[in-house]
């Protein structure tokens, strides 16, 4: 993978030839990347220091949980060279032994630090971890003992260790010198219909100014559990926060697939507004600023 393909003839397949075969696809939305054995669900792109794009994503399987971090670059968003894995599952013992799944990847004091959802066993909440790099090549585990470097705040959110309780999808952006991440959890709420039922959906924030010691607020964003298959997601799913013109857009699939909502500040935030039936989206611009969604 990663080099060029042959055509039907025989011929190699150049850049060029790839690029018109992107472009010539009848949709909107162009596939770019497809891997042979698996295909691409939580991912995360960033703009490296070597000028070239790269991806970072869960290589799911069926009937698998994701356990690694796959990794590919381009040079033009694209064409793509696959790489390999970069992050796999701890060992016994360790929070992500069992699932290494969806995260975000943000840089602070000259290195990358990718911050992802783990669990420890079947059966388990999830938490966050964390890995670490100076080239977004070369990753390693922090703090390197197989601890979390994340778990929502109990009162908060009801978080236990074990039952599934969510805490998942983080994505972190940095605002006035502070950390803030964003992600699905729940609100500890009075029971309303049942007693089981005492959580709230909920988009939380936590801050954080060197990504390591947090402060979880709870849920910036609520709403009920909603169980019915014909709406959509039963939560929240993948927040994305983007800033632009002073404003914060975070964009989160619920109910009708993407939507999005503005806030004026990192707390507070306006209705939603639906974009489009894509799952776990990655909203980012270039240099010139245009911006993509990837799906």
């Amino acid at each position: 993978m990663g080099q060029p393909a042959a055509n039907e003839g025989g011929d190699q397949v150049t850049t060029e030839d790839r690029k018109r075969e992107i472009f010539a696809q009848p949709t909107a939305a162009k596939e770019v990347y497809a891997p042979e054995d698996h295909y691409v669900n939580g991912h995360i792109i960033v703009r490296g220091p070597d000028g070239l794009w790269h991806l970072f994503y869960e290589p799911a399987y069926p009937g698998q949980p994701p356990s690694s971090f796959d990794h590919a670059t381009s040079e033009d968003l694209l064409t793509w060279t696959h790489h390999g894995t970069v992050v796999e599952a701890g060992g016994s013992g360790d929070c992500d032994a069992y699932e290494v799944g969806d995260g975000c990847i943000i840089e602070h004091e000259g290195r990358w630090h990718l911050v992802y959802q783990a669990r420890p066993y079947l059966g388990a909440s999830r938490r966050f971890a964390m890995a670490v790099s100076d080239d977004l090549w070369s990753w390693s585990k922090y703090p390197g003992d197989g601890s979390p470097t994340f778990i929502p705040d109990r009162e908060l959110s009801g978080w236990r260790e074990e039952g599934l309780m969510e805490c998942k999808d983080p994505w972190i952006i940095l605002q006035d010198g502070r950390y803030l991440m964003y992600y699905v959890c729940q609100k500890l709420v009075e029971p309303i219909d049942e007693p089981l039922k005492q959580t709230h959906t909920g988009i939380n924030v936590a801050t954080s100014t060197d990504l390591v010691h947090w402060e979880d607020h709870g849920a910036v964003i609520e709403d009920r559990w909603i169980t019915n298959p014909m709406f959509g997601p039963w939560g929240f799913e993948t927040p994305r926060a983007v800033q632009h013109d002073g404003k914060v857009y975070m964009f989160a699939m619920y109910f009708y697939g993407l939507q999005y909502t503005v806030g004026d500040d990192p707390f507070h935030f306006g209705p939603w507004h639906v974009v489009g039936p894509w799952h776990a989206p990655v909203i980012f611009n270039d240099d010139e600023d245009r911006w993509y969604i990837t799906h």
